[in-house]
């Protein structure tokens, strides 16, 4: 089997099973900045030989499989240098371009999307113990726990919560998931998770010294394949979370050459107009005293991120691939999201996440299920809490846990005029260390049109979403908005209580 693999990387087997890019389709989300679209490139599809499609039994039940795809700190501008999801997977599925998290950082965002609460509610607040982290999370009942009740077989690739390692005995596996292979130790060399790591394999130690054949993204994603392959004639649950693109922004070696002068990809400098902002008198006290990173040194680690995010985007075009050799595209639902975004220089922060600005709430959310719901842009807001009453709805599950926040998204799947919310709270409390730990704790709302945050230091701000979609004005406290103001102060003190 490995020896399958290394060949398969090496050979860079391409377009096999029928896949085919949708040339001239474009459904890319309104970007936040102005960058030149991707051209069209052939994909590193990682194939399967598959001998049979699922079983008519399989087909006949219509619990459909569910298939999580989650990047770690991905811009939302980064979309439209993906390939294969911006010509292939947008076009034919439900993009919610208001999709966010509710707390905008990893293992906080995480605990949400596996229990379907708000942080204040299961109280990872940060990456680190002992304020967060994997050794705080509740697991005993979890999206994975509740699927398994539900008839389904579960697995867990890739990156799991901060602090996993921590966890014991080492490579502990948390109830709820069939098969387990996540990223638990990692060599101090530079790398990150992308080269020399070790994964827990249901428990077990593996080994996966630096080669070309072993980066973390394509190890995922063919555990992934394979995963699918063996489970087809029944129903799953599979979550591939990548660690890109992730500092330090690790690129496939296939990957590392491109954007380059003269490779024929041209690449637009990231410059939408909160770029470094010049004035930040009417921000709070620790927005003023950011020391902001000089464009070019933005600049290449946008390219970068960029570089890395492209493995997932063969990813993406592989799990395709294999959904059409399974015949299961049409009975499978396909999410991808971020745990959180990322700024480059929006307001004056470098390379970051926490803050309360929709660079880093915001994340791609994609809902792909072709045959089940027609493809759209839709413009209500959602939440990485929405995920668990999602599945499972899906999953026809009975007796969904009073302490779930979240809302299924069935109904609004089906229709876009259903009735859904107006307002989300997003909330943060001081990290350890980097720029989380200068940020005070706040607690914002954000609806369709403004976002009101209360910092604990008594500081607030005010944005006009409509006229001010790059927060630029703070509004906060000006005689002519109080009324506003008041309001939205009244919407997040409920919603606090929630």
């Amino acid at each position: 089997m490995i020896k399958k693999w290394i060949l398969g990387l090496l050979a860079f087997t391409l377009i096999l099973g029928g896949f085919t890019p949708l040339a001239g389709c474009s459904a890319t989300p309104t970007p936040r900045a102005n960058h030149t679209p991707a051209p069209t490139q052939t994909p590193t599809v990682f194939n399967l030989d598959i001998q049979e499609s699922a079983s008519p039994k399989r087909l006949e039940d219509a619990r459909p499989n569910i298939i999580i795809i989650l990047t770690d700190d991905q811009p939302y501008h980064t979309l439209q240098y993906m390939p294969v999801l911006s010509s292939e997977l947008l076009p034919n599925s439900v993009n919610f371009e208001r999709g966010f998290v509710t707390t905008p950082l990893c293992c906080p965002s995480r605990a949400s999307i596996l229990s379907g609460e708000y942080t204040h509610n299961h109280e990872v607040y940060t990456n680190e113990w002992p304020m967060g982290s994997a050794l705080k999370f509740k697991d005993s009942a979890t999206l994975g726990t509740w699927m398994q009740e539900s008839g389904y077989r579960t697995a867990y690739y890739g990156k799991y919560l901060n602090g996993y390692n921590d966890l014991q005995p080492y490579g502990y596996v948390p109830p709820g998931w069939d098969d387990w292979r996540v990223l638990l130790g990692r060599k101090p060399d530079g790398f990150g998770y992308f080269f020399d790591f070790t994964l827990s394999e249901n428990g077990q130690e593996v080994e996966y010294p630096r080669s070309q054949a072993n980066y973390s993204t394509d190890v995922i994603t063919r555990h992934g394949l394979e995963f699918i392959s063996r489970t087809k004639d029944e129903p799953f649950l599979l979550f591939l979370g990548y660690y890109n693109p992730h500092s330090p922004y690790v690129a496939a070696p296939r990957h590392r050459e491109t954007f380059r002068a003269g490779s024929g990809w041209e690449w637009t400098p990231h410059r939408p107009p909160n770029f470094n902002e010049e004035d930040l008198r009417d921000k709070p006290v620790y927005v003023q005293n950011l020391v902001q990173t000089p464009p070019e040194v933005l600049d290449t680690a946008d390219l970068q991120i960029l570089r890395s995010m492209l493995s997932v985007d063969d990813g993406i075009a592989s799990i395709l691939n294999i959904l059409r050799q399974t015949g299961l595209e049409e009975h499978t639902i396909l999410v991808y999201l971020s745990d959180n975004g990322m700024t480059i220089g929006e307001h004056g922060f470098g390379v970051d996440k926490n803050c309360p600005y929709d660079e880093c709430s915001r994340v791609p959310f994609i809902v792909y299920a072709p045959g089940r719901y027609a493809p759209r842009t839709d413009l209500n807001l959602v939440a990485n809490i929405d995920l668990v009453p999602t599945f499972l709805q899906l999953a026809q599950y009975s007796g969904l846990p009073e302490r779930v926040n979240g809302r299924s998204l069935v109904p609004l799947l089906e229709n876009s005029s259903q009735p859904w919310r107006d307002e989300l709270l997003i909330e943060h409390w001081p990290a350890i260390e980097g720029v989380g730990k200068l940020i005070p704790q706040f607690y914002a709302v954000r609806t369709h049109d403004w976002k009101y945050v209360e910092y604990e230091t008594g500081e607030c701000e005010l944005y006009d979403l409509v006229n001010d979609p790059y927060e630029l004005e703070n509004r906060c406290n000006q005689k002519e908005y109080q009324q506003i103001q008041s309001e939205l102060k009244t919407r997040l003190e409920r919603l606090k209580q929630e």
